[in-house]
């Protein structure tokens, strides 16, 4: 008989972007605000899904602190709307994220949001 495995643990996390008053500012929300990873080896995936009219991408993600031993190398989407990383796991860590985005007019920012992890004993 053979034993099957868990699939993979995946975090989707909803990001909305939204234009400010002053041009080339946005204010940026994701939902969960903070993912509590609490499998090993968790997909997480951020994707951008209500930016109104604005068009709006990741260009890539930054970590502090930067070498965690946690996260893998961020992979972008084709249409840059989805950013997508694995979580290894294997130490309660707070890790803060800066997920770094371009709207259509080249205007550069950021934002940054927390994973949690907190491995299952």
């Amino acid at each position: 008989m053979t034993k099957l495995l868990a699939s993979t643990p995946f975090i989707n996390v909803v990001v909305k972007v939204r234009p400010k008053a002053e041009p080339g500012q946005y204010t940026v929300e994701t939902a969960p605000a903070i993912p509590w990873v609490t499998q090993k080896d968790t997909v997480i995936n951020y994707q951008i899904y209500n930016t109104g009219d604005n068009e709006i991408f990741f260009t890539g993600m930054s970590v502090t602190p930067e070498h965690n031993l946690q996260l893998s190398t961020p992979s972008l989407s084709i249409s840059r709307k989805q950013l997508t990383f694995s979580d290894a796991n294997t130490a309660p860590i707070a890790l803060n994220i800066t997920l770094h985005f371009t709207d259509s007019q080249g205007v550069l920012f950021s934002h940054d949001p927390q994973v949690q992890n907190q491995p299952e004993q």
